[in-house]
Order: structure tokens, then C-alpha cells, then sequence
């Protein structure tokens, strides 16, 4: 059984499958799965970042011999090739705030400029652009895992497992149902989910 805390509306089900990322899955209570699974779904968390991607004709920065890998001290911290000509990179906890500083309008010029300053002035001409701001999404409430010492034991032996009725649908260490992992573990919670009737 589902429900949310601020709110009185009850979901009953045979089978729940979740597709809520960890953050927001915390102001929801489950009942009717074991406290130690619960407990190592509530002990994750995930980091406040951002991710920005641009995309481009072509990887131009491999003319130049570079990878498209790198770790920056500017807002980006680090940026990799996500696909052929196209560039992802992270803007990291302790430069968010910098980010959301930014007149909203001129944040992707200035993402722009760092990604020209690491690969040359092409970086200026992307076919799109694409910036979310994941960490103060009420909808995700983070990006990638944050753990701190300790965390990644104390999450147990449940974690990234499914308990009937309840399956997790997306990777448990990204946002769940949003990231890379969302595919992979989803099918395998369909598969749980149907074999399960």
C-alpha cells in the first residue's frame, strides 16, 4: 500500500512497480514490504548537480586531439562525449549554487563559453543545447549518488533488489526511472512483475 504523507489519497495494489527517483520517494509510505528494504531505499541519496549537454555537427574537439574528457574548475566540472559529436557535462555540488545564480537567459551562453575555453570556439555552435537542473527538480531532488562514508554498507544487502509486491523500476544509484540504469532494471522489474502474475 501507497500513500502519500501530506496527503490522504491511499493507492492499494497486488503489485506496485516504482518509478519514483529515492528523494521523492521518501514522502511517500509504503506499507506492506520488509522495514530492511525500506530502510535501504531510504538510505540513498543523491547529489545536487546539474547536467548540461550540447550537441554538435561533429566531434570537432577530436581535430584537435583531445578526448572531450576533462575536469574543469570552472561551473562544469567535468565534461565526456555522451555520443559522436555530442558533449555532456556535469555541473557538481559545490558549483550549483553558482549555476541558479546565473540570470536563467544567460546560463547556456555561459556554459558555452567554458566548453569553448576546454575545446575551441566551435563549442559556440551547437545544433542544441539541452540543461536540467536536477537537483532542484522537486521531480528528481538530485543527479548521481552521494555517499558519504560508511553509506554505501549500511545501504544492506536489499539494496538494488526487488521484494513482491513492491519492485523498483530504474537504477537504485541514479534517479530512479530517469537515468541509465532506468532500462536495464526496469525490464528486469517487468519481467519480476509479470512472471509474479
Amino acid at each position: 500500500m501507497l500513500h502519500r504523507m501530506r496527503a490522504s489519497r491511499i493507492l492499494t495494489a497486488r503489485a506496485v512497480v516504482s518509478a519514483l527517483p529515492v528523494g521523492p520517494l521518501r514522502s511517500v509510505a509504503v506499507t506492506g514490504v520488509s522495514d530492511e528494504r525500506l530502510a535501504s531505499l531510504h538510505r540513498q541519496r543523491h547529489a545536487v548537480a546539474a547536467k548540461f549537454v550540447a550537441a554538435y555537427e561533429e566531434p570537432f574537439w577530436r581535430a584537435r586531439g583531445l578526448s572531450g574528457l576533462s575536469e574543469s574548475e570552472g561551473v562544469l566540472g567535468s565534461t565526456w562525449p555522451q555520443s559522436e559529436g555530442i558533449l555532456s557535462a556535469l555541473v557538481p555540488p559545490e558549483r550549483y549554487g553558482v549555476l541558479l545564480g546565473m540570470p536563467p537567459a544567460l546560463r547556456t551562453v555561459e556554459l558555452l563559453a567554458e566548453m569553448a575555453r576546454l575545446y575551441g570556439e566551435e563549442a559556440h555552435r551547437p545544433l542544441a543545447t539541452y540543461l536540467r537542473t536536477w537537483g532542484t527538480d522537486p521531480w528528481t531532488q538530485g543527479y548521481v549518488t552521494h555517499w558519504t562514508p560508511g553509506d554505501v554498507m549500511a545501504v544492506g544487502p536489499r539494496h538494488g533488489t526487488h521484494e513482491p509486491p513492491f519492485y523498483v523500476c530504474g537504477s537504485d544509484q541514479w534517479v530512479a526511472g530517469y537515468m541509465e540504469g532506468a532500462v536495464r532494471t526496469g525490464r528486469a522489474a517487468a519481467k519480476e512483475a509479470l512472471t509474479r502474475g
